[in-house]
């Protein structure tokens, strides 16, 4: 599969990105969630893994990557085959109202 990647800036607090990182972990696709997060980048599963069929069914649809420090923004987002900057926009407005209680960058 081929990705691909868009620059962006998306400006956070650094209290606000924990509380999407922290989200992300809490809905750990090894735990049933769709995110896997790792220290500098989201990745988003098209499937919860509650069950094994929806683990074999389930792909990425794309990572969010994140500089932490000063900067506090979303600085990239690579997109999987077969799914839109659009889609991974909208993920990340999920995350946004589930962890922030609204969408920021309003997707």
């Amino acid at each position: 599969m081929w990705t691909t990647a868009h620059e962006v800036d998306y400006r956070y607090t650094r209290g606000e990105l924990e509380a999407l990182f922290a989200l992300a972990r809490q809905d750990d696709v090894e735990e049933g969630g769709r995110y896997d997060a790792r220290v500098g980048a989201i990745i988003v599963w098209t499937h919860r893994w509650t069950e094994p069929y929806m683990r074999e069914e389930s792909t990425t649809m794309g990572t969010i990557y994140v500089f932490w420090v000063e900067e506090n923004r979303i600085w990239r987002m690579e997109i999987e085959e077969g799914f839109s900057l659009e889609d991974l926009l909208v993920e990340l407005g999920t995350l946004e109202e589930k962890a922030l209680g609204e969408k920021v960058h309003e997707r």
